[in-house]
């Protein structure tokens, strides 16, 4: 999974491009979680446009990356999930505790 961090105003967005599952990937998630954290950088936008597959360890870094920013005082919105990647959202919850949006400018504006 490759992982690019840009920014927009006092947003930072995390655009993922590749399977979130087991092993690197989700790692990934998670290192780069705590890198913005640690550079005070807590408004945080995951775009999940080119994430064709989660699994529960991706499921699992979600909730882990969730926790993490709550409790630095930050938030985490989700940006185009997949339809598959919705339906496992909704199915796990986090749907209900993550907003999420199709439209990157509405999602930035939400913060």
């Amino acid at each position: 999974m490759e992982v690019n961090v840009r920014e927009s105003g006092q947003v930072t967005i995390i655009d993922l491009h590749g399977n979130l599952t087991i092993g690197r990937s989700e790692e990934s998630l998670r290192e780069t979680i705590t890198r913005l954290l640690a550079e005070d950088r807590k408004l945080l936008l995951i775009n999940l446009a080119d994430v064709p597959t989660i699994d529960s360890s991706g499921i699992g870094a979600m909730i882990k990356s969730y926790n993490s920013v709550k409790e630095a005082g930050g938030r985490i919105k989700l940006m185009n999930p997949s339809r598959i990647a919705r339906q496992l959202l909704s199915i796990t919850g986090l749907l209900s505790v993550l907003e999420t949006f199709d439209d990157e400018e509405q999602a930035v504006k939400s913060f």
